[in-house]
C-alpha cells in the first residue's frame, strides 16, 4: 500500500541560525546541533583536497550506527511503509533496539521507526526503568513531533539523524521540540549524518508515484 500524499516527507537544507528557531533554547542551554550536513563540508587549505571527505569528529562516530539504521529503513518498503529506520545505541556503543516504519504493516499510526526502536531498547535493558539515560537515538530522517517527544520522555542523551524533513521535522526544521527550553530534558542534536544516503532511500521510494512538487521528497542541494 502506498502512503497517502500528505504522509510524504520533504527535506530542506539546514538554515543558518536554526538553533534560534521558535521554541528552541539559547545557544548555551546545554543542547547543541550541528547544522551543516557532511556533504557540504569542503577541504581547507593545507588539509584534504577539495572534494575529499573531511574528518568530522562530531559526525564520524555515528556513521556506523546510521548504517545500521539505513539497513532497517531498507526493510520498510517490503510492506509499503516509508523507508525510515532507527536504532538506539547504548553508552558502550552496542545497539540496544532497532526499528523501521511499520504503520502499513501493523495498521498502527504510532509505529514509527523511532518509537519501535525506543521500545525495543527499553525491553533489551529489562531493568524495570523506562529511562534510556546514556543512550542515543539514531534515525535516518528528522523525527516528527511524536517521535521527538518520545525521545525527550525517554531521556535519551542525544538524537542523531540523517536527512532533514522540512514538512514535518521537529528537531530544528519545522519545530524544535528536542531543544525547547520549557521542557525538563533537552537531548543533544546532531544532524546530517550520511544525509545523502538517507535522502536517496526516500527519493527512490517516492519516485514511481510520478512528479509532484508539493509532496515528493526533495533532498535539497545540501543533501544531494
Amino acid at each position: 500500500m502506498t502512503p497517502a500524499a500528505d504522509d510524504r516527507p520533504t527535506a530542506a537544507s539546514p538554515t543558518p541560525g536554526q538553533e534560534n528557531a521558535p521554541g528552541a533554547g539559547p545557544a548555551d542551554s546545554g543542547a547543541s546541533q550541528v547544522d551543516a550536513p557532511e556533504g557540504d563540508r569542503q577541504g581547507s587549505p593545507g588539509s584534504a583536497p577539495v572534494g575529499d571527505p573531511v574528518r568530522d569528529p562530531v559526525r564520524d562516530p555515528w556513521r556506523e550506527p546510521m548504517r545500521a539504521a539505513l539497513a532497517e529503513a531498507a526493510l520498510a518498503p517490503e510492506t509499503g511503509d516509508v523507508p525510515v529506520g532507527a536504532v538506539v545505541v547504548g553508552p558502550d556503543g552496542a545497539v540496544l533496539g532497532r526499528g523501521h516504519n511499520a504503520r502499513e504493516a501493523d495498521g498502527d499510526p504510532t509505529a514509527h521507526a523511532e518509537i519501535l526502536a525506543l521500545r525495543a531498547a527499553a525491553h533489551t535493558l529489562g531493568r524495570g526503568d523506562w529511562r534510556l539515560t546514556g543512550c542515543t537515538l539514531v534515525v535516518t530522517l528528522e523525527p516528527c513531533t511524536m517521535c521527538a517527544g518520545a525521545a525527550v520522555l525517554a531521556r535519551v542523551d542525544r538524537v542523531v539523524y540523517g536527512a532533514l524533513d522540512a514538512k514535518a521535522g521537529a528537531a530544528g526544521s519545522l519545530w524544535d521540540a528536542l531543544r525547547d527550553r520549557r521542557l525538563n530534558h533537552r537531548p543533544e542534536v546532531i544532524n546530517g549524518v550520511l544525509a545523502p544516503e538517507c535522502a536517496a532511500l526516500l527519493t527512490d521510494f517516492f519516485r514511481p508515484t510520478g512528479p509532484s512538487p508539493d509532496t515528493d521528497f526533495d533532498p535539497g542541494p545540501s543533501l544531494g
